[in-house]
């Protein structure tokens, strides 16, 4: 009954990670959680728990993926343990679509931050993504996050 909810709970969680890094350039910690805890109601109130064993295996390789990014790429770690949250609700058949999802969101709020920034840029601003040259990497997991639970 309860886990008929947990998608828009987790809808709430992008929602707010994606307002508060663009506002504080942090996703905290207490944040990244919840998709775990919902994660745990979810599988507490499913009868197919194998299914939820390759969610879990997705996740550890969304994760993987998102160590070698923060490494590499400049992934903060708030945006890995986030984009590893959003990948116990990725079913595997929709994993390849949710990368499609990702990669034109990642393009397309580079652009759109990069313009905000150009317009409405100024080192006294209040919000974060306003004050520094930084690209959120919220708000393209947010929109991928978005479709997946609720337009693929």
């Amino acid at each position: 009954m309860i886990a008929q909810y947990v998608p828009y709970a987790m809808a709430a969680v992008l929602v707010a990670a994606i307002v508060i890094e663009l506002r504080t350039g942090k996703i905290p910690n207490w944040l990244t959680l919840v998709p775990f805890l919902l994660f745990i109601v979810v599988a507490a109130n499913t009868d197919d728990r194998a299914a939820l064993g390759w969610q879990m295996g997705l996740a550890a390789a969304v994760f993987a993926f998102g160590i070698l990014a923060f490494i590499f790429a400049g992934f903060g770690a708030g945006a890995v343990k986030l984009m590893t949250g959003i990948a116990l609700f990725v079913p595997l058949n929709l994993g390849l679509k949710a990368i499609f999802v990702f990669v034109p969101a990642l393009f397309a709020s580079t652009f759109l931050i990069v313009m905000l920034q150009k317009i409405a840029g100024s080192d006294d601003s209040n919000w974060h993504v306003l004050s520094k040259r930084v690209l959120p990497m919220s708000l393209p997991l947010g929109v991928t996050g978005l479709a997946v639970l609720f337009l693929l």
